[in-house]
């Protein structure tokens, strides 16, 4: 367990930047470190994908279902697309429509 001090702030900038995480996530990362459980489901939870900003609706919306339905959460997926959980669940309903047509 890490003791706070002064420089405790600037490596809680540096993990939110090159983790991509928002700062509440940091201090917990800074203060158990990296292998520990909570950061470990931190880690886990920021999901990547490739070419998303090239992608076109039909796709992202049938990506966003196929994500669903192999168990992430709106939040999840919301990360992955930049949108809001809103946003995924609109997609995924009119993509599941789509599929039962």
């Amino acid at each position: 367990m890490s003791i706070w001090n002064e420089d405790s702030g600037y490596y809680c900038l540096l993990i939110a930047i090159f983790c991509e995480v928002n700062v509440t996530e940091a201090k917990l990362i800074y203060k158990y470190g990296p292998a520990h459980p909570v950061s470990r489901r931190i880690f886990r939870k920021k999901i990547r994908m490739e070419g998303v900003e090239n992608m076109k609706k039909e796709t992202i919306g049938n990506a966003m279902y196929r994500m669903r339905k192999a168990g992430y959460t709106l939040d999840e997926i919301s990360n992955v697309f930049g949108c809001y959980p809103s946003t995924v669940k609109r997609r995924i309903e009119k993509e599941k429509k789509r599929k039962e047509a």
